[in-house]
């Protein structure tokens, strides 16, 4: 007789704490197909799931997803500290892997190299999405606290990884800033010189051709919180106190600004997210010098006001650090992980943080959502993917006085989320949109569903340590005509960087459709970079 079982039964199971598919592949699919059985999409689902979210099963993974990003093709590129759990914490290799979130499937790319064929370990490494959807990743692990002068590209569409011209010194824990002609700026890193470690002050502009120096910065932290403003500036929004902005060209000096003082010290290991043109959240770390206590702070500031100055919202529910920030299709900002606890990562149980949270950019209200089962801290990421899920992995493959972290605490696993915007009523479907479009133009959607009150598109993702600078969200204005939308295209690159988005249209309850990823450049076709002289 073959097995059924009644909706609440099914109910019930995804909803258990820890559990887990056998078939780590098709975990994604088999909690898919539960959902479609029990009609996860009717009005009692629904009202389960509507305030809290849910979260699917826990599923495995090859490697701890300690770098994750979510590529033109909709996959999702992978890769950790060492390939086997036994290994050693200072391999000079690294295996990156591509995830399918549509059939759970998982393959190895290459291995990165340089160009003399000697394999490289893109640990610490800092990336960025080029216009032309391939991935730079620059710097890396040597040892802790020493990095690669190495700088690579990942092709989704080659499925290669191909070498670039070395940097002028070596980088671990640098960033990597997509500048609005389509550059990139590298920043901060360290390495070690006769046993001390040094912090490379001297940034670099990758052209697409060749690396030039930009303006020095002494003071900037390792991994540097650093976005566009719309005037084209770059702001360095921590987790230095002071806050500075410099013209994006990489001439001038880095500038404090007058009121750039940030209410909360020096918050390390919190995310900075820009939820909009201009507007960025800083989002707790910790920042008590006698306790190292996290804070559940959260500070905005408006780069587009005269003068910027940074202000408290409310504060989340609970203290965080190591914690990631995610936006979401309809503009909110999604809160998971990271530790309560002092010190750099308290993993002490019931230090870390499981339960979501939700911030609302309209009435700057937090909102406590479900809670996931596995601590997520040091070394956790979160993306958002073209379905409007978001995908919560890693955790761990740290030392602690030289050795390995306990093997419990480093998490090859993930978890979906399934924020409350997906059970608010039907969702819109796109039927078909471009490809590429040029900043100012105005292009059709065909769409299907219930009406649209809102169009959004997000920068693709590219995560590691509580950091993705290059989170970017659109309002896109738009004009419907039955079942064909005309959308506007933001009109010039310094509020909307080139490059992929995921444009979503969300109906009038606020529930968004699956992405369509589309790229946005000055002229579709074109050489994406500006050559500098």
């Amino acid at each position: 007789m073959a097995f059924t079982t009644s909706r609440r039964s099914v109910l019930m199971l995804l909803m258990t704490p820890g559990f887990v598919f056998l078939d780590s592949g098709n975990a994604r699919a088999s909690a898919q197909r539960a959902m479609s059985a029990t009609g996860g999409g009717d009005r009692a689902g629904r009202s389960v799931w509507a305030h809290p979210g849910r979260w699917d099963p826990v599923f495995e993974l090859p490697n701890v997803a300690i770098h994750t990003h979510v590529l033109p093709n909709g996959k999702v590129l992978f890769w950790g500290r060492r390939d086997h759990a036994i290994g050693s914490m200072h391999a000079h290799e690294c295996t990156p892997y591509i995830w399918d979130p549509g059939t759970g499937k998982l393959n190895p790319t290459p291995q990165p190299e340089r160009a003399n064929g000697t394999k490289v370990n893109l640990f610490c490494s800092g990336h960025a999405f080029l216009p032309d959807g391939r991935l730079l990743a620059v710097g890396g692990h040597i040892a802790d606290g020493d990095g690669l002068d190495q700088a690579c590209v990942y092709d989704y569409r080659t499925n290669t990884w191909t070498a670039l011209p070395a940097m002028n010194e070596r980088r671990w824990y640098p960033i990597a800033t997509a500048l609005p002609d389509g550059t990139v700026l590298v920043s901060s890193g360290s390495y070690k010189e006769n046993g001390r470690v040094v912090i490379n002050d001297v940034p670099q502009i990758w052209d697409g051709h060749q690396w030039f120096p930009a303006a020095r910065f002494a003071n900037l932290p390792l991994y540097p919180r650093i976005h566009i403003a719309p005037s084209g500036q770059m702001f360095a929004s921590g987790s230095n106190a002071e806050t500075s902005m410099v013209d994006s060209d990489g001439g001038g000096a880095w500038t404090v600004l007058p009121r750039g003082a940030r209410q909360n010290g020096e918050p390390q290991y919190g995310p900075s997210v820009m939820y909009g043109p201009g507007k960025v959240i800083h989002i707790g770390g910790s920042n008590d010098g006698a306790t190292d206590v996290p804070t559940a702070a959260a500070e905005v500031i408006d780069l587009c006001a005269n003068p910027p100055a940074w202000r408290a919202v409310a504060s989340m529910h609970f203290p965080r650090r190591q914690h990631n920030a995610t936006l979401l299709a309809d503009g909110s900002v999604l809160v998971t992980g990271g530790t309560s606890g002092p010190g750099f990562n308290d993993l002490t149980p019931g230090k870390p943080v499981r339960v979501a949270e939700l911030w609302d950019p309209v009435t700057e209200k937090w909102t406590m959502l479900a809670a996931e089962d596995v601590d997520r801290c040091y070394h956790g990421t979160a993306v958002l993917l073209p379905d409007a899920t978001v995908l919560s992995a890693g955790g761990g493959e740290f030392t602690v006085g030289g050795e390995p972290n306990d093997p419990l605490d480093s998490h090859r696993n993930a978890q979906i989320f399934h924020p409350p915007y997906l059970f608010h009523g039907p969702r819109p479907k796109i039927g078909s949109a471009p490809e590429e479009i040029a900043y100012g133009e105005t292009f059709a959607l065909e769409i299907s569903g219930p009406d649209i009150g809102k169009v959004t598109w997000i920068r693709l993702p590219t995560v590691t340590h509580a950091s993705d600078q290059s989170q970017h969200i659109n309002f896109l204005k738009f004009r419907c005509d039955g079942g064909r939308v005309s959308v506007s295209a933001p009109e010039r690159p310094q509020i909307c960087l080139p490059g992929h988005y995921m444009l979503f249209v969300l109906s009038k309850a606020g529930v968004p459709s699956h992405a369509r990823i589309m790229r946005i450049a000055s002229r579709p076709g074109t050489d994406p970079f500006r050559r500098r002289r």
